[in-house]
């Protein structure tokens, strides 16, 4: 078991709890741009200056008394406030903790991990692991320019004893120098105030929040893990902390956290796993899969934990599984990896491939001995007032870091280039150089390098220089990679281009970068030169003397076709293909070479591939490869199975508050809205006061409200029909008048969340029925939709519901062709074996699964949950039996979004379900569902 430290996240404030004294609340440094005029003195005032500015030019400044602002003649006044955070139900109605605070952190500490402690002391080390931290910051950073009035402000982050800290640790004063941390002095854009305070509140950060648990976990026998706040580009770092690379070694097992299907930040889990390998620390975690929506199919599951776990992955933190999903909670990032979703008596096949994918790649050390300076810190040097919105750039300045940054990342890692990066603090303590017979090796804690690349920086360390000269006297190879570096800690310096002069510089193209580094040990070329769908990482065990090699195809909708691969590796090691799908091992065609061997591979549309070079190989089968000897289409309609009872959604309703009048009818969870602005109630969503909070504190019922949703027959179900909602018992439900209730409160649809109440056939009728509730409401009352389940059909016109008969057979088109447009469990269709082609001799008949939309495909017991969705059906074929065919369905067109405009988002929270505008549509918006096509094969 491992714990969580946080109610919700960010990490910090224990609910709300630590907060509630404001000492340890999270505050900022604003700054004020005005007028003499518009000027007004306040209480939190921390200085005021006069100054002379052209927009970010910073001309003559001075501090003033503010008895004096009136007095100033053509400049504007910059008004210094240090500003608490405002309350907000986010924290339970305070704010976040100031985590460059000691004492605020030890009173987290105290109420958090002591309290745990207290309670299941004698478990931790043992059963309990350790805890997980989720998105700590230590606050904003210039970021969010605002103007009201004529008057600009800003805001960043601040701790009590920020300017004494400054002072000690860089010899000089940041309080005189303020507006130079906010403004451009004499048009300049770098300053080393602005590089220093980056520095220093990272750094404070860093040692007051991330040290201080890590020592607190490494006293009690406990790992520390989890990720803090945004990771996927430069500035999303720099924002909210600084460079995260600093944060990863004072955690047991450091993390990340990458959401959303569609992110390929590869550089995130790079940063990572460079830091870990210098650090010495195996286990590297990823929290994935948040924020991907109820379609998310098993597909896109490995598509996403593929290249992090080639990357270096293999501690995966799952996003995420439910107790329940009540309330708000069903919107809270699905879909759930438990039983709340069809295929999760099939997720072993996920975890089985990735179990042998992470086993791999612990095998023995990357062959990567490349190191690249992470220019992170050039970033910090030229922020200002509004550089960001956030944590997206808006400054020129940052985007121009942020493209090279990336433009040298794909360069190296699509040409087969493997490297690391080095964080210029992080390299001070742990570098050192030996002289070798062939060069030189510059070792960075326990990782060693040849080659050391600098590009995209405008600023660097004087400790980087002394270690690059060094390393470059001692006869290793320094590049330096398009325009030199021009200061050096934020002050201008010939130094670097002295450096450079007697280095390598080469242009910033990928021709002249890779030419220059000359040191592939992997390449994959097509017919059309390198193949840069294709990432690979090489590996060597020196224990177990072999080789291992990943290859993936991140192009997830065209296959690799044959590739031809060369590896770089001693003589006398023969390939093999490992699958990770299934275990088994396959010698597989090669030749020598003179830089070791050469063989080919075809990878499937998202298709990876793992590779073991041995000198004891034993003999072992080829992959069979087959002659297709015939090839044709499964069609027509079948008989089919559900695994679950049919439902039909009631989603839309109309509401009145005590003796009042019936509202317009309204989707459930904008009625509930309606509800709360009635009684002057907050809004539900992802920051609203949690139910356990709110449950203490307000037990007030605000009123009597009924709700009643709609939907009519045509053909009345057979066998039984059942309602399926939420807390019956503060519910009162009833059917066309006639009470529910709920005899077994363990029977439930779906999640422990729907009980079971049955619908009495005669409460029935043909044409419109109504249900209705009756409930006390509160603050911790929660509108949601209904499900209506039996054996019935459904039929849609809009938002209108009727049930209808089902068909006696189905095809492979949509669900919603079959009047089962909310249905998502399995539907088992009955293939019959006449269809098939009898196989002669040694034939075999393979049946492939194409264009479906689903959560997988079974054929029998095979799982076919990514390419090539084949399984060999031969055997029952001659058998004589029939084909199950199962599509597994997801839980998108039961639990929605089911009115989201565009049907597909990049991400899914609790906002995309009640969009509005050109986001809304009253019709059902519903995902594709179907098996698409069967293609048989008959191949010998």
């Amino acid at each position: 078991s491992w714990l969580y430290d946080e109610d919700r996240w960010p990490s910090g404030s224990a609910g709300g709890k630590v907060t509630v004294d404001p000492q340890y609340r999270m505050k900022s440094l604003y700054i004020f741009e005005t007028t003499p005029e518009k000027y007004e003195h306040t209480d939190d005032e921390l200085c005021v200056f006069s100054a002379e500015l052209d927009g970010l030019k910073l001309g003559e400044y001075e501090q003033i008394k503010p008895d004096n602002v009136k007095g100033v003649k053509g400049r504007k006044i910059l008004q210094f406030r240090v500003i608490p955070d405002k309350p907000n139900s986010n924290y339970n109605g305070t704010t976040y903790i100031d985590t460059m605070s000691t004492k605020a952190v030890d009173k987290f500490i105290e109420m958090t991990h002591e309290e745990y402690k207290k309670r299941c002391g004698d478990r931790l080390g043992k059963s309990i692991k350790g805890i997980f931290t989720d998105e700590p910051h230590r606050g904003h950073a210039m970021d969010n320019r605002a103007e009201h009035d004529g008057v600009i402000s800003c805001a960043t982050a601040y701790t009590d004893d920020l300017f004494d800290e400054f002072k000690a640790r860089y010899g000089y004063d940041l309080f005189p120098l303020l507006p130079e941390l906010f403004y451009q002095k004499n048009g300049e854009p770098v300053n080393r105030v602005k590089l220093n305070y980056f520095d220093l509140t990272c750094n404070l950060f860093v040692e007051r929040f991330m040290k201080r648990i890590n020592d607190w976990c490494n006293d009690n026998n406990m790992i520390f893990t989890g990720h803090v706040l945004h990771e996927d580009c430069l500035t999303n770092q720099t924002v909210p902390n600084g460079s995260l690379m600093r944060s990863y070694e004072q955690m047991g097992y450091p993390g990340i956290d990458l959401l959303t299907e569609g992110n390929r930040c590869y550089w995130v889990v790079k940063q990572l796993s460079s830091a870990a390998r210098q650090l010495g620390k195996k286990w590297l975690l990823s929290e994935l899969y948040g924020c991907t929506g109820w379609q998310f199919n098993l597909r896109s599951h490995k598509t996403v934990g593929d290249w992090q776990a080639l990357f270096g992955i293999n501690l995966r933190c799952q996003h995420l599984s439910w107790y329940t999903m009540e309330g708000e909670s069903k919107r809270d990032y699905p879909a759930s990896i438990l039983h709340q979703s069809p295929w999760y008596k099939d997720y072993p096949y996920v975890e089985d491939y990735f179990a042998r994918f992470g086993l791999m790649m612990q095998q023995g050390k990357p062959l990567c001995d490349v190191l690249v300076i992470n220019p992170i810190e050039s970033i910090w040097c030229r922020a200002y007032l509004g550089w960001a919105q956030w944590i997206s750039p808006v400054s020129p300045l940052a985007h121009e870091t942020e493209g090279a940054y990336q433009k040298l990342f794909n360069i190296l890692i699509h040409n087969h280039i493997d490297f690391d990066y080095g964080e210029e603090q992080m390299m001070i303590p742990r570098t050192s150089v030996e002289k070798t017979a062939d060069g030189a090796v510059l070792h960075v804690g326990e990782a060693a390098y040849k080659t050391v690349i600098v590009s995209g920086m405008i600023t660097i360390r004087p400790t980087t220089l002394k270690i690059l000269k060094e390393f470059r006297d001692a006869g290793g190879k320094v590049v330096f990679v398009g325009d030199t570096p021009k200061y050096v800690d934020a002050v201008l310096s010939d130094d670097p281009e002295k450096l450079a002069s007697e280095c390598i510089k080469v242009p910033f193209d990928e021709e002249s970068v890779i030419k220059t580094i000359d040191i592939q040990t992997v390449t994959v070329n097509n017919g059309n030169g390198v193949c840069k769908d294709v990432l690979t990482q090489l590996r060597y065990d020196k224990d177990s003397d072999i080789y291992i090699a990943a290859f993936l195809n991140t192009n997830r909708e065209e296959p690799t076709g044959k590739v031809s691969v060369s590896m770089t590796v001693k003589d006398g090691y023969e390939p093999e293909l490992w699958s990770l799908e299934t275990g088994k091992r396959y010698s597989i065609p090669y030749e020598k070479t003179y830089r070791g061997v050469r063989f080919e591979l075809e990878l499937e549309a998202a298709g990876s591939a793992m590779i073991v070079l041995t000198r004891d190989g034993e003999k072992l089968d080829a992959p069979k490869e087959y002659e297709t000897i015939k090839e044709y289409n499964i069609n027509g309609e079948f008989e089919y199975k559900c695994d679950e009872p049919q439902v039909c959604v009631l989603d839309f309703a109309r509401f009145k508050a005590g003796d009042g009048g019936y509202s317009d009818e309204a989707e459930s969870l904008k009625i509930d809205r309606k509800v709360r602005d009635h009684f002057g109630i907050e809004h539900r969503g992802g920051e609203m006061l949690q139910p356990w909070y709110a449950k203490l504190h307000d037990k007030k019922v605000y009123g009597d409200i009924e709700l009643e949703y709609t939907f009519n027959i045509e053909k009345m179900p057979e066998g039984d029909v059942y309602l399926c909602g939420e807390r019956p018992e503060y519910n009162a439900y009833s059917v066309n008048g006639v009470a529910l209730s709920c005899p077994d409160k363990n029977d439930f649809y779906i999640d422990n969340c729907l009980k079971k109440m049955p619908v009495p056939k005669t409460a029935l009728k043909l044409g419109e029925n109504k249900v209705n509730i009756k409930v006390a409401f509160m603050r911790t009352t929660n509108i949601e939709s209904l499900y209506l389940i039996g054996q019935f059909g459904v039929k849609l016109d809009g938002h209108k519901r009727t049930l209808t008969s089902l068909p006696d057979k189905i095809g492979f088109s949509d669900m919603y062709d079959y009047s089962m447009p909310f249905y998502t469990g399995c539907v088992t269709y009955a293939i019959p074996n006449g269809k098939f082609d009898m196989p002669k001799g040694g034939e075999r008949v393979i049946l492939k699964a194409d264009r479906y939309e689903g959560g997988l495909v079974k054929v029998g017991k095979n799982v076919l949950a990514w390419e090539p969705y084949e399984a060999d059906i031969t055997d029952a074929i001659k058998a004589g039996k029939d084909i199950e065919v199962t599509l597994v369905g997801t839980r998108r067109n039961t639990f929605g979004p089911l009115h989201l405009v565009p049907l597909f988002h990049g991400a899914y929270g609790p906002g995309h379900f009640v969009t509005g505008g050109g986001s809304w549509t009253d019709d059902y918006n519903l995902i594709p569902e179907h098996l698409g096509a069967l293609t048989v094969k008959t191949v010998k």
